[in-house]
């Protein structure tokens, strides 16, 4: 007798990856533990960690994921995230620019002719963004600050105190950059009190999961995506990742981008973040670091992870689908209602006047112009269009008036437009119609689904072109599904109409009549 054994859970495609880069790397021996900071020395080079987090809360980890260790500089796009959301981006940047340095992150230099840090990335920058943050109540800088950062991580978190006092005793670098500050009128504050606040928060205890779910929220918008919070405000990540993307790297910014193509940001304990936004948020840890100060095992498994799965934000390979599913005419697509005969000769004479464009994926920027070029294309013999949103996942803000000068100018034409499978787009159905009224414009027919539009549509083709006019009931023989069957059957039997039923068609204002 053959013994069955169990069947194994199916590895995850994601985490065989994560597995065989681990795997791939872990021998990697080059660079060096972090020793200017005594206690950062004491890491071990072979503690190798990865984990990946996708923006709805999938977790694929391998290595060492609970170790803890300091956060360090991936502090800084956390503490620059606070600043913007508590005092405003015009304020913050009265304090620190945004241009990448090119120099080490230590630099003591400023910027030539502003006096100010040339980002918030480099130690500069980050203790001047430090000095932004002030106390809520009675609550001292560094309690919001690490607030902030527990809400990034989902857990409370807390500062190893060991490596502060190794900080504090060794910070002398930043103390001159403090001072620097201090001299150009950056900070207002007291260098010593700002500098222990800037040390504490790169104490900060984290392990390579918080890390990636740090990147994860700064993928999901700025919701966690596994506690459900909003930490920042969607304005805030995209200002945030953009300092990233052109600094995060220090010196290596540009062959980071050039080569992974993320906005990411590194740390001296070993650590990287890198996040693609929308999607997914990466975290590496492994001490040993390149001459730039870079985790080399997580450089190279950034730049694998780039390739194989095709995540830098310039590729080609990640161009959406086009927003047009398909285009015709309702000579091509009719509802599903039975029609008569006579009715039927009209729609296949007259149906090119219709144009059906059923729409798909997300509608951005350009996907407006996409689609206002399919609906406006050879208007001549063209009476009405149909634009449905029923496979549409999500409509960016920035078309409603794209969308808005489509319809006007579609109506300019002599034509009406409407809308169809609108229910999961109220917000967009509102705001152009908010447009409209602000034009004293009626409101923008809207249906339900694709069929009852198409069915309004064709009605219009029929009492445009003579169609019968009667409502109620109508004899089956005069239905071409009926034109087959024996002629006895067909006087036997007869149906409604549906169109003269009151309230067949949904509208979300007062009807006009056809064209």
């Amino acid at each position: 007798m053959t013994q069955t054994l169990p069947r194994s859970e199916p590895t995850s495609p994601v985490q065989a990856l994560l597995e065989r880069l681990h795997d791939t790397h872990a021998g990697n021996t080059a660079g060096e533990v972090a020793s200017y900071i005594p206690e950062l020395a004491l890491a071990s080079p072979d503690w190798f960690g990865i984990s990946l987090i996708t923006a709805d809360g999938s977790i694929y980890e391998v290595g060492e994921m609970r170790h803890e260790f300091t956060i360090q500089s991936i502090s800084k796009p956390l503490t620059y995230a606070l600043a913007l959301e508590a005092i405003g981006e015009v304020e913050v940047r009265k304090y620190v620019d945004v241009e990448p340095s090119g120099e080490a992150f230590n630099s003591i230099t400023l910027q030539p002719g502003t006096n100010l840090p040339l980002n918030p990335m480099v130690n500069a920058g980050a203790i001047a963004t430090t000095s932004l943050i002030r106390p809520k109540g009675a609550t001292a800088p560094f309690e919001r600050i690490l607030s902030e950062y527990s809400a990034f991580a989902g857990r409370q978190l807390e500062v190893d105190e060991a490596v502060f006092e190794s900080e504090n005793k060794t910070g002398n670098r930043n103390r001159a950059i403090a001072y620097l500050l201090k001299n150009a009128n950056v900070l207002d504050a007291e260098v010593e009190d700002i500098v222990e606040t800037y040390f504490r928060q790169c104490s900060t205890l984290v392990n390579c999961h918080d890390l990636a779910v740090i990147a994860a929220t700064l993928a999901s918008t700025g919701v966690n995506p596994i506690t459900g919070e909003r930490v920042l405000r969607e304005d805030t990540v995209r200002s945030v990742l953009s300092v990233m993307a052109s600094c995060g790297m220090y010196d290596a910014a540009g062959d980071w981008l050039y080569s992974v193509g993320l906005p990411a940001k590194s740390g001296v304990a070993g650590g990287i973040i890198a996040i693609l936004p929308g999607q997914l948020g990466i975290a590496v840890y492994s001490p040993p670091l390149d001459v730039h100060g870079n985790s080399v095992r997580g450089v190279k498994v950034c730049e694998d992870l780039s390739e194989e799965l095709h995540l830098h934000v310039m590729s080609p390979q990640r161009r959406p689908p086009p927003p047009v599913r398909s285009a015709s005419t309702c000579a091509e697509h009719h509802s599903k209602h039975l029609r008569p005969v006579e009715e039927q000769e009209i729609l296949r004479d007259h149906g090119s006047e219709v144009r059906v464009i059923e729409l798909q994926g997300e509608i951005l920027f350009a996907a407006g112009e996409l689609i206002t070029r399919a609906v406006l294309k050879d208007l001549d013999g063209v009476n009405y269009a149909v634009l449905d949103f029923a496979a549409v996942r999500e409509i960016d803000p920035v078309v409603v008036p794209i969308i808005s000068h489509l319809v006007d100018a579609f109506e300019e034409n002599g034509g009406e437009v409407v809308f169809s499978g609108m229910t999961g787009h109220p917000e967009f159905t509102e705001e152009i119609g908010n447009l409209r009224a602000a034009s004293e414009l009626p409101r923008v027919r809207t249906f339900v689904d694709l069929d009852l539009a198409l069915e309004w549509s064709e009605d219009q083709l029929i009492q445009r072109w003579g169609g019968n006019e009667e409502k109620g009931e109508i004899p089956i023989s005069r239905h071409a599904a009926t034109q087959d069957g024996p002629g006895a059957d067909r006087e036997a039997v007869s149906i409604v109409r549906a169109p003269g039923v009151p309230g067949r068609h949904p509208d979300i204002r007062p009807g006009r009549p056809g064209r």
